[in-house]
């Protein structure tokens, strides 16, 4: 039997009916905060997109720095291995097999820098995605309905955790992670609701927002 856990370390799912009333239940939360409050609602995504941009901006140019550092160390090292092996200390046979992992190793350093650099610059491009997140958002309160273009504009990802407890106190923790701006806490609004269904005779689910 081929195993789908990837890395998790077990098996754990949830029903996709109830996922789905899940997202529309957030999006119909979200939709209301931004017709309660738009300049409140985009300047809590404009904060967080900061935040993040600015974080994921500084690990990249901390990788740029130390990829570029690297190729100098390495420039010096083949030339150290030059010079030994020219005075005799280090055979021509010892001499190609570290220079050829230098060649390696320069070849992706010389792949990598550049894509650092495009994925900073891509960083500084992402200031735009909360006016693309509005957008979308508008596009469901119009259809107030699910569908499967919506949803591809709307969530990159939801991550489904393992099951805490047991019986009637068991409880299961989903993160939506939206496209462009990533999780986003919502505040309080007057649609904060509760979602139960009875997945089968006996068993049923409930929603609680966080």
């Amino acid at each position: 039997v081929k195993d789908y856990r990837g890395s998790c370390p077990t098996r754990h799912y949830v029903r996709a009916d109830a996922i789905e009333q899940v997202v529309k239940l957030e999006l119909q939360r979200m939709a209301q905060f931004l017709r309660d409050d738009e300049p409140m609602f985009a300047d809590l995504l404009e904060r967080k997109s900061n935040r993040e941009i600015a974080e994921e901006k500084k690990h990249l140019e901390g990788e740029l720095q130390k990829a570029r550092m690297r190729t100098e160390t390495v420039s010096r090292l083949y030339k150290k291995a030059f010079e030994k092996n020219a005075e005799g200390l280090l055979s021509d046979e010892g001499f190609q097999q570290i220079t050829h992992e230098y060649d390696v190793e320069q070849l992706a350093l010389k792949a990598k820098i550049p894509q650092l650099r495009e994925q900073i610059a891509e960083a500084e491009r992402q200031a735009a995605n909360k006016d693309k997140f509005i957008a979308a958002i508008r596009k469901f309160m119009q259809m107030d309905e699910l569908t499967a273009p919506l949803l591809r504009e709307l969530i990159d990802h939801i991550e489904v955790y393992e099951t805490q407890g047991v019986g009637k106190s068991r409880t299961q923790r989903i993160t939506i992670h939206y496209r462009f701006v990533g999780y986003i806490d919502i505040p309080a609004t007057p649609l904060t609701s509760h979602y139960i269904s009875e997945t089968r005779q006996g068993v049923a689910v409930e929603y609680i927002p966080a």
